[in-house]
């Protein structure tokens, strides 16, 4: 009987943060501008995303290991696929660690970025100058 506890527990730790909801898959990349996403953003179990007939998703899950190219229809978002209504998908499993995919918050202290940009071309330039 001691023995049904400890399946519980190491159940509960390998499923545990896809049970706890939070972002499950990654937004690789995306066509057209209806789907309501962009490319590297973070999607939560049962969002929707409509896609129109030209329109493109790649999506990777961050559990199950699975990557999907999806053309056109409705996309809900699984634990380890999407749901396609009037879609088509192509799925592949990907080789993954998926105890490393997510960052840490002992790393995402010490990590920083930052980008600069202008919608004036010539003033980007300019600071291109500059900064040589």
């Amino acid at each position: 009987m001691k023995s049904v506890p400890c399946a519980l527990f190491a159940w509960l730790i390998c499923t545990g943060p896809v049970l706890a909801g939070g972002p499950i898959a990654l937004v690789e990349d995306v066509t057209g501008t209806s789907a309501g996403v962009e490319a590297m953003e973070y999607v939560e179990p049962g969002k929707v995303i409509r896609l129109g007939p030209q329109e493109s998703i790649v999506l990777t899950y961050l559990y199950s290991c699975v990557r999907e190219r999806i053309e056109g229809g409705v996309v809900t978002i699984g634990h380890e696929q999407s749901d396609v209504v009037h879609g088509k998908v192509e799925r592949n499993s990907t080789k993954c660690d998926t105890g490393r995919m997510l960052l840490s918050a002992e790393v995402a202290i010490e990590s920083a970025g930052k980008v600069l940009r202008s919608l004036d071309r010539r003033q980007d330039q300019s600071l291109a100058r500059v900064s040589r």
